[in-house]
C-alpha cells in the first residue's frame, strides 16, 4: 500500500557549476576541493574522496568496500549545488504544453516504459503499485509498455505510442528533442539517495591497471553509444583528466549494456570498462559477480539516474494525475523500493539544470539529436 504524502518539490541552489560537477571527481586526483554537506566536511584529496560519512577511499579498491559504504549513490546535497539555468545549454528546451485544445491527445489507455534492460518485462510488476495509482489520479487504464531498444522508446513516444517513460540518463536529451518529453522527475530514497557514478572497473588481481591511465593499450568495454556512464562520459572525462581518448589510447567493444560490460570484467573478456555504479551494484546483489574480486580505479561525482517523462501535448488534466502519482505517494514499502535500492519517493525536477552535467558531456561529444544517433 502506498502512502500519500505533501508533494517533494527540490529547491534548487545556485552554488556550484557544471564544469565543477565534470571535473571535480573522485580518484587519482591531482588537486583538494573541500565542500560542506548539510553540516558535514566532504572532502577530495590526492587519491582518494572522503564521503559525508568520514570514509576515506584511496583508489584503487574493490568493490565491496565501495557498495558497503553507499558509494554508488549521491545525494540531495549533490543537488543542491547544482546551478540552477533557465534554458538547457545544449540542444532544445523542453517544449510547452499546448494552448490549442486541438493539440491535446487523451488516449483511453496510458502507456508506460522503463529504460530498457536485457528483459524489459521484468519490471511489470515492480513498478504496478505506481502503475495504480496513476490509474486512479488520471481515471485511465494503464499498461506497461515493455521496449528493447533506447531508440524504440524514443520513437514510440514520438509518435504517441508512449505516453510516460523512464529514460536512461544519456537518452533524456534524445527524448525531449525528438519525442516531446517532459521531464519532470527523479527517483530518491527515504534517506535522499539519488543517482549513480561512473566507476572504471578492472579485475582486482589485474596488476597492469591502476588507474585509467594504465587502459591504454588495453580491450575496454563501453556499453552503447548514446550511454552516459557506458561510453560519453568516460570520453569526455578520461580524455580532460586523465589524457586519454577512448578509441585511440584504448580499444573501445561496445557490450550492448552494463551488465554486460560488469560480467565481462568479471569473466576477463575486457580488461577493464567504464560503468554505472547502481547497474554495477544490481549485478552484484544479484550474484552474478563478487565484488570483492573487481576493483574500482576511478569513481566520478554523481549523476542524475532515469528521468521520468511524459508527453507534451498529454491533455493538462492527464499530466497532474500522472504528477499526483509520482509525487504525492511514498512507495518505500513496495516493491519499487526494494528494486531501485530503497528509491521509493519521487521528486519533481527542471531538465534545463539537473540535466545539465549531462548536456555538457554530449556537447563535447559532438552528439547530434537524431534518430540514428541514438543507441540500440
Amino acid at each position: 500500500m502506498t502512502e500519500k504524502s505533501s508533494r517533494r518539490k527540490f529547491l534548487l541552489g545556485t552554488t556550484a557549476t557544471a564544469a565543477t560537477a565534470i571535473v571535480g571527481l573522485s580518484g587519482a586526483g591531482t588537486g583538494q576541493e573541500t565542500t560542506t554537506t548539510e553540516g558535514e566536511q566532504t572532502t577530495t584529496a590526492e587519491g582518494g574522496e572522503t564521503t559525508t560519512t568520514g570514509q576515506q577511499f584511496d583508489f584503487p579498491v574493490t568493490t565491496d568496500v565501495l557498495l558497503e559504504a553507499g558509494f554508488e549513490t549521491g545525494n540531495l546535497s549533490d543537488l543542491q549545488q547544482m546551478e540552477e539555468r533557465e534554458e538547457p545549454r545544449y540542444g532544445n528546451s523542453v517544449r510547452e504544453v499546448p494552448s490549442d485544445e486541438s493539440e491535446f491527445i487523451d488516449p483511453n489507455t496510458l502507456a508506460f516504459s522503463l529504460a530498457p534492460t536485457e528483459d524489459p518485462s521484468v519490471y511489470r510488476d515492480t513498478m504496478q503499485p505506481l502503475l495504480d495509482n496513476i490509474a486512479e489520479e488520471t481515471g485511465k487504464d494503464v499498461r506497461f509498455f515493455p521496449l528493447n531498444s533506447y531508440a524504440a522508446q524514443v520513437e514510440a513516444m514520438r509518435s504517441e505510442r508512449l505516453h510516460i517513460g523512464g529514460f536512461s540518463t544519456g537518452t533524456v536529451p534524445f527524448a525531449v528533442n525528438l519525442a516531446g518529453a517532459i521531464p519532470f522527475s527523479i527517483q530518491v530514497s527515504e534517506e535522499g539517495d539519488f543517482g549513480y557514478r561512473l566507476w572504471a572497473i578492472t579485475q582486482a588481481d589485474n596488476d597492469e591497471i591502476n588507474s585509467v591511465e594504465d587502459f591504454a593499450g588495453k580491450n575496454i568495454a563501453h556499453t552503447e553509444p548514446t550511454s552516459n556512464s557506458g561510453n560519453l562520459a568516460p570520453r569526455a572525462i578520461f580524455k580532460d583528466r586523465f589524457g586519454i581518448t577512448p578509441g585511440e589510447d584504448y580499444e573501445v567493444s561496445f557490450s550492448g549494456g552494463h551488465q554486460q560490460s560488469a560480467l565481462g570484467v568479471a569473466n576477463g573478456d575486457y580488461a577493464g570498462a567504464p560503468v554505472c555504479s547502481t547497474c554495477y551494484a544490481r549485478v552484484a546483489d544479484a550474484g552474478q559477480l563478487d565484488p570483492s574480486q573487481i576493483k574500482c580505479v576511478f569513481a566520478s561525482r554523481p549523476f542524475p539516474t532515469t528521468g521520468f517523462c511524459l508527453r507534451y501535448n498529454l491533455r493538462p488534466e492527464l499530466q497532474e494525475g500522472i504528477k499526483r502519482a509520482f509525487l504525492d505517494y511514498d512507495y518505500s514499502d513496495t516493491s519499487i523500493a526494494e528494486q531501485f535500492e530503497g528509491r521509493g519517493r519521487w521528486i519533481e525536477i527542471d531538465y534545463a539544470t539537473v540535466w545539465d552535467v549531462i548536456l555538457t558531456i554530449q556537447e563535447e561529444n559532438n552528439v547530434e539529436y537524431e534518430e540514428g544517433e541514438i543507441g540500440e
